[in-house]
């Protein structure tokens, strides 16, 4: 393993694709990632296989679709599979650690009541990583302090998550214990706008610097042997609660608006209507803080990123270290009357950031237009790493387009798929969607309804086609729909990694 390169894995939680300043958004303040972008190769169309938590993780750790790790929602369990990343790192030499969110798990008891998570500060094997320190983004199920969502106390039963970020600031700043839970708001419920808020934790002390901070110390303990580190930040996800610095990077008046006209959603699926009228309310009034809150969080990474990239530099190992930059899905932000995530593959939800930087890559930014997934960067990392990939990944690695500049797009069609809705709906419904390089084409199962948007013509997806217009486009990309569903639910050499 002499002379084997490390692996920086960097994520973010509910970050969409063009909220950084590399990909050219007006608004966003990220002068780190972007020096970083400009060494990097950047992908600029990477679709995630599932807009939710728990499926997309899946699915970073194990390799594979939905349809084949079987997280299809969250509040299922990731199996613990012996081609994971991590173990399989471990296997051939690698030194293995996971700081912040993980969310393998269930958080909650009332998925599965008779479930007990798993205790990763045990000496028992998690996920393959030797050392990890795991928080969360909702602090409900942590403690004994009611929070800003649920204004009580959870009972002893519902208690499950562990959370070591939490039991460290008990530890260590008990002072700060309570307003650490509420994650920096001062009460524990709030009336209107209840995600919105300015944290009045110390930036020295907050979420995102502690998560840094425990990757730094893993780099300087494994800096003499090849290590893979996953920094997993729990920001941009909501509450959107910047600190006051960051906050107030961003005016919230010149802020560029949603994209939103009056009366599209007519002519979507009713569960864009449902979460319209059901939740649109605060993010109308409030959008324009919704997103300088929002915003300050991405900006408060980037100072991390930052601090990462200057202790591999002060350690020696950044000339043998690659990082990769992604997130695990996207967020609405407004957009289409819309927040957060649900059962609709607008671009913003489900296309993620993705630079691969190496000690070794272009010295200016390269671009790639073409479709990626987020199994890719699976097979990317462990490419890097120089270890085979497992037969039961279904990614395909991008190196041959950060080393010599493909013109090609490293696949043809991104398959993006939902399980379930919650309990509002049942059965639960599903939505599947194939996307190539000009269409889109979503299909509510449980409905039978099919919505159809050409990406050239309207990339902001306001007006969808009548698909009774179209029905030999529809016909034919149902038909690849079909087949990517079906070669994405089992895997191999010849039909996992289409």
């Amino acid at each position: 393993m002499a002379g084997a390169m490390n692996v920086l894995f960097i994520t973010t939680d509910q970050q969409r694709f063009d909220a950084l300043g590399f990909m050219g958004h007006p608004d966003v303040q990220t002068p780190h990632l972007d020096r970083l972008a400009a060494r990097s190769t950047v992908f600029e169309r990477v679709y995630v296989t599932n807009p939710v938590c728990m499926p997309s993780r899946a699915s970073l750790l194990l390799g594979q679709f939905p349809d084949a790790h079987g997280v299809r929602r969250n509040g299922i369990e990731v199996p613990d599979k012996p081609w994971g990343l991590a173990k399989t790192l471990r296997a051939h030499g690698y030194r293995t650690g996971m700081f912040g969110k993980t969310h393998f798990c269930p958080v909650r008891r009332d998925y599965r009541r008779d479930s007990i998570f798993h205790d990763w500060r045990s000496g028992e094997e998690y996920y393959g990583f030797e050392e990890r320190s795991i928080t969360h983004d909702l602090k409900d199920f942590i403690s004994d302090v009611s929070t800003a969502y649920h204004g009580a106390t959870p009972k002893p039963e519902q208690m499950y998550a562990q959370d070591d970020y939490i039991d460290w600031i008990r530890s260590a700043h008990p002072d700060l214990y309570t307003l650490a839970v509420r994650e920096g708001l001062p009460s524990g419920a709030q009336e209107a706008a209840r995600e919105l808020w300015t944290s009045d934790l110390p930036v020295g002390l907050h979420q995102s610097t502690w998560i840094t901070d425990q990757t730094m110390a893993f780099i300087e303990r494994q800096r003499a042997t090849p290590f893979f580190a996953w920094c997993s930040f729990v920001d941009p996800h909501h509450p959107f609660n910047a600190p006051p610095a960051y906050r107030g990077l961003y005016d919230p008046a010149g802020l560029t608006g949603p994209i939103w006209q009056e009366g599209e959603l007519e002519q979507r699926s009713r569960y864009h209507r449902d979460r319209h009228t059901s939740e649109s309310a605060p993010w109308t009034l409030h959008w324009r803080e919704y997103r300088a809150q929002y915003y300050g969080m991405i900006s408060l990474i980037d100072a991390q990123v930052a601090r990462l990239v200057r202790h591999l530099e002060d350690l020696g190992v950044a000339e043998h270290t690659a990082i990769v930059f992604s997130s695990d899905h996207g967020e609405m932000l407004g957009d289409h009357g819309l927040a957060r995530k649900g059962l609709f593959h607008y671009e913003p939800l489900i296309r993620v950031p993705l630079l691969v930087c190496m000690p070794s890559g272009p010295s200016t930014g390269q671009r790639h237009r073409g479709i990626v997934q987020s199994v890719d960067i699976t097979a990317t990392i462990l490419d890097l790493a120089d270890v085979p990939l497992p037969e039961q990944h279904q990614g395909r690695s991008l190196l041959p387009w950060c080393r010599d500049g493909h013109d090609d797009a490293p696949r043809e069609h991104a398959l993006v798929s939902n399980g379930g809705e919650g309990p509002n709906y049942i059965p639960w419904p599903e939505l599947r969607t194939l996307v190539t390089d000009r269409w889109k084409l979503q299909y509510y199962v449980n409905e039978g309804r099919v919505e159809l948007d050409d990406l050239t013509t309207d990339p902001d997806e306001l007006h969808p086609l009548d698909p009774e217009q179209h029905q030999p486009l529809v016909h034919d990309l149902m038909g690849r729909l079909v087949d990517v569903s079906s070669a994405a639910s089992t895997w191999g050499s010849h039909i996992g990694r289409w």
